[in-house]
């Protein structure tokens, strides 16, 4: 299972004031998403004069178009900040499958981190497998 959680405010640069700059933007944006999340599965908000974004689901496998999407606002809208949640049991690996990963969104910058706080993924979200429980 692939299960992500994301957000980020949108911004054009770390010093937001001209409003044409943020709304060329905020198009160029909303176009590529309409381009890439072809599930429906994040929402573009405009409220209170603020652009953010906001993406989750659970696919089956590996979707590379989620990471994708966080590196083009990094590249694009170097004033963004967010965070991107990833679990992947599938990795391969017995120890990060148990695992969150933290992408941090800040100034241009995607940044992998250890999540704090519900990782391990067994215990702290979900029991061990045990075969006895029938429930």
């Amino acid at each position: 299972m692939y299960e992500f959680h994301g957000w980020a405010v949108l911004r054009y640069h770390t010093h937001d004031t001209n409003e044409k700059l943020q709304e060329e933007a905020f198009l160029q944006f909303e176009k590529y998403i309409k381009e890439t999340d072809k599930m429906n599965l994040s929402i573009i908000k405009r409220y209170n004069g603020q652009d953010s974004f906001l993406v989750t689901g659970l696919h089956n496998h590996y979707a590379v178009y989620v990471l994708e999407i966080f590196e083009w606002i990094a590249t694009h809208l170097p004033g963004a900040y967010g965070l991107l949640y990833v679990h992947d049991d599938e990795l391969g690996d017995l120890i990060n499958e148990n695992q969150f990963v933290v992408w941090k969104l800040a100034r241009g910058k995607l940044e992998k981190m250890k999540d704090p706080f519900l990782s391990p993924y067994i215990p702290v979200v979900e029991d061990s497998y045990d075969p006895s429980r029938d429930d």
